[in-house]
C-alpha cells in the first residue's frame, strides 16, 4: 500500500495539468483566491537544443514536488495590497523605476512620487499591484500568514516553472498581455490584448490549472536568490536561498505588459535587487497545505 501511495503522489506532469477545478481555497474575504496544485515531477530548465535559451536556463534537471500546494489564482491586486497597507501601515516607498506615461520610450529612471498607488499609468483596484519590491511582497505574505493562521509565502522558482509548464499556455495576444515582438520593449494592443499597460486580472482565459496571467501582465517576484545556472539546484522544488552568484538579487518570472513574447518563455529567467521597485513587477502568492 505504501508503494502504491508513493507512485500516486509522484504523478506525471500531464496529470498535473488536470487538477480538480473544485479545489479552491479562500481564507478570508480579502485574501487571494487559491487553487490547489497536485504534486508531481517535471524537467526544469531549457533543453540543450533550445536556440533561444540563455546559459542560466541550464542544466536541465528533474524536479519532484512531493506535496500539493496552493497558488494564487490571480496576481495580487492593488485592492488586496491596499488592505495590507491599511491594516499594517507598511511603508512601500515613494519611488519606482519606469518610463513616463507607461510608454517604453525616453529614459528609464527611478521616478520620485511613483509607487504602488501611482505607478506612472492608470490602474484600478482589480489590476495587479506593481511598484513593490521583494521586501514589500514578503511583508504581505507574512501579514496574510499572521491574519489567517496559514503559511503563505512566495512561490519558489521551481514551483513557478512547474505551474507554467502545466498551464500549457501558448503565448499570443489572444492569451496574454504583453508587448510588441520587434524589440524590447514596446506596449502593444492586439487581438484580445487591448491593454497598453496592465490589464484587470483574469482578463484572459485561465490556463489548464485554472490560473490566470502566469505569463504576461506583470512579472512576479519569487523566493529564490539568483544563481547564474542550475548547478547545485534542489531536486525537490524548494527555494535556493544560499550559495547564489548574486545574493542580493531575487528571481522574477513571467514577463509583463511591455515585454516581447520571447521573455514569456516558460524557462526564461530574470532577476532584480530585493530593494528594486518597477512599474511592471508584482507578485503571486503560494500557501502550504499542512
Amino acid at each position: 500500500m505504501r508503494h502504491c501511495w508513493l507512485a500516486m503522489l509522484i504523478v506525471a506532469l500531464s496529470s498535473v495539468a488536470h487538477a480538480d477545478a473544485s479545489q479552491v481555497i479562500r481564507d478570508c474575504a480579502d485574501c487571494p483566491e487559491m487553487k490547489v496544485v497536485p504534486a508531481g515531477s517535471f524537467e526544469m530548465g531549457a533543453a540543450d537544443g533550445d536556440a533561444e535559451a540563455k546559459d542560466d536556463e541550464r542544466p536541465r534537471h528533474r524536479v519532484t514536488i512531493a506535496r500539493p500546494f496552493a497558488v494564487g489564482v490571480y496576481e495580487v491586486t492593488r485592492g488586496q495590497f491596499a488592505k495590507f497597507i491599511d491594516s499594517t501601515g507598511h511603508d512601500a516607498g515613494n519611488s519606482c523605476h519606469g518610463y513616463e506615461d507607461g510608454k517604453w520610450q525616453g529614459k528609464w529612471e527611478n521616478k520620485a512620487g511613483w509607487n504602488w498607488r501611482q505607478p506612472g499609468y492608470p490602474q484600478e483596484s482589480n489590476h495587479p499591484v506593481v511598484c513593490i519590491n521583494w521586501n514589500d511582497a514578503k511583508r504581505y505574505v507574512e501579514w496574510l500568514s499572521k491574519s489567517t493562521g496559514k503559511h503563505y509565502r512566495l512561490l519558489t522558482e521551481a514551483e513557478w516553472e512547474y505551474i507554467a509548464q502545466a498551464g500549457k499556455v501558448s503565448v499570443s495576444h489572444d492569451t496574454a498581455n504583453y508587448g510588441a515582438e520587434a524589440h524590447c520593449c514596446t506596449s502593444l494592443a492586439e487581438g484580445k490584448d487591448r491593454w497598453l499597460t496592465t490589464a484587470p486580472v483574469g482578463s484572459f482565459a485561465p490556463d489548464a490549472l485554472g490560473l490566470y496571467d502566469v505569463k504576461g501582465n506583470a512579472w512576479e517576484w519569487l523566493e529564490d536568490c539568483y544563481n547564474d545556472n542550475y548547478n547545485g539546484a534542489s531536486a525537490d522544488g524548494s527555494a535556493r536561498t544560499a550559495n547564489c552568484s548574486l545574493t542580493d538579487r531575487r528571481g522574477v518570472r513571467g514577463g509583463g505588459w511591455g515585454d516581447p513574447g520571447r521573455l514569456l518563455r516558460t524557462t526564461y529567467r530574470l532577476r532584480s535587487p530585493v530593494e528594486g521597485r518597477y512599474f511592471g513587477l508584482g507578485f503571486r502568492v503560494a500557501r502550504d497545505l499542512n
